[in-house]
């Protein structure tokens, strides 16, 4: 048995990393074309290299589903979801959804793949293209790190002094950009230099692009490490124990909605839990990169229960350019409303590991559907920039040896 199993994870390894790869050198190539060809074309290179942050999870989703079947189970609140009626499975077990544009997706941190799982429900959305991520610096790493540099995600290097300037002016270029007044219709700066730069207000609804930011605002996944410093954060200011998510840290994701205020719509608080992992055990150890896509021993269901709030129901206080100037009043009742939604997090994750649900009968409805594309032939899209460069390639050659 044990033979067979090595066997397995052999002929698994020996067709997802190639494809993988491949996958990723044809999009960064996709990229690089286009960076060469349009980058005077500002509006053009924007749709194109929105069109391969589409192939990037197409080709994910791909590679997961050789690994394994994964089902993605859904619990929405209805009275504060838009749309909600929008939300279904169709008969071939497809998950369809309706998430507003310029919205923020945020959640508690479970497994180093959370990411790909909301990233996929924005494929339910056909919002796939408009995807923003908020990281760890991952720009040095080969392929991948020129391609996410590309997508213009948001990476951290846990350095406030640093990370606010850099921040704030890539959220403030979403929000110009999601107004139709930002560099990807061409628009100039109204100021900008080393400090915060400013773009044009108002709007221009000829050709805006919108966004769907993701961001984890406790910042890391839980651990033996990471639980005890929560909770002892927790307890330095009286408030009571989290015992299923660790305590967010509120300056990014207050920054967040101060820079994209004027665009924003919707922020979907998304809890995460996963079937077969339990009271106590660690998603980054029971659900690893290795176990996972090596070993094939990922989540059988990832499961959401999803709230809406719209922005003016979060208490935001008055613009200020620098977050730090911001009055600690303001910052304190902001850090009330994240910590409420959170113990409403810490409850419903308390129910789900008790009952096997997030035990909400009322004003709810659910769904559950497949993690998988919606079309077969989807799963070539990331390659095909290649193939029809190899195409052109090959008609031109055979013109030469033709006719030449």
């Amino acid at each position: 048995m044990r033979g067979n199993n090595y066997a397995i994870v052999v002929l698994r390894t020996a067709i997802i990393v190639p494809t993988f790869i491949i996958g990723c050198l044809s999009i960064v190539y996709t990229q690089f074309v286009s960076i060469f060809f349009f980058k005077n074309q500002p509006a053009s290179l924007q749709s194109l290299i929105n069109i391969t942050k589409t192939h990037f999870v197409l080709l994910l989703v791909f590679v997961t589903n050789v690994i394994q079947s994964i089902k993605i189970q859904i619990t929405l609140e209805k009275s504060s979801i838009p749309n909600f009626q929008s939300f279904y499975i169709d008969q071939g077990n497809n998950l369809h959804s309706l998430f507003l544009p310029n919205s923020i997706l945020i959640s508690n941190h479970q497994i180093y793949t959370d990411w790909l799982f909301l990233w996929f429900l924005t494929y339910t959305s056909k919002m796939s293209n408009s995807v923003y991520i908020i990281l760890k610096d991952l720009s040095k790493i080969p392929v991948l790190g020129y391609g996410m540099k590309n997508y213009k995600f948001l990476f951290l290097s846990r350095k406030w002094q640093e990370d606010k300037i850099i921040l704030t002016n890539q959220l403030l270029e979403i929000d110009a950009n999601a107004r139709g007044v930002g560099p990807a219709n061409g628009v100039k700066l109204i100021s900008g230099g080393n400090e915060i730069k400013k773009w044009p207000k108002g709007e221009n609804s000829n050709q805006i692009w919108p966004f769907e930011l993701i961001l984890f605002p406790e910042g890391t996944v839980p651990s033996d490490r990471t639980t005890k410093k929560s909770a002892e954060f927790l307890k330095a200011k009286g408030r009571p124990e989290l015992k299923h998510v660790l305590s967010p840290r509120i300056r990014g994701l207050f920054l967040a909605l101060k820079k994209l205020k004027n665009s924003v719509e919707m922020v979907y608080d998304i809890t995460t839990a996963y079937s077969n992992l339990k009271e106590g055990e660690y998603g980054e150890i029971k659900f690893s990169l290795k176990e996972f896509y090596l070993k094939g021993n990922g989540p059988p269901v990832v499961n959401y229960y999803i709230k809406g709030y719209r922005i003016d129901e979060i208490p935001l206080g008055l613009e200020t350019d620098d977050i730090d100037n911001v009055p600690q009043d303001e910052l304190d009742e902001f850090e009330n409303w994240l910590l409420k939604v959170w113990y409403e997090k810490d409850q419903l994750m308390d129910n789900f590991y008790k009952f096997g649900s997030w035990n909400q009968k009322e004003d709810t409805k659910t769904i559950i559907g497949d993690f998988k594309l919606r079309k077969n032939y989807e799963f070539i899209m990331p390659f095909s920039f290649v193939i029809i460069t190899f195409l052109i390639i090959r008609v031109i050659y055979i013109f030469i040896k033709r006719f030449i």
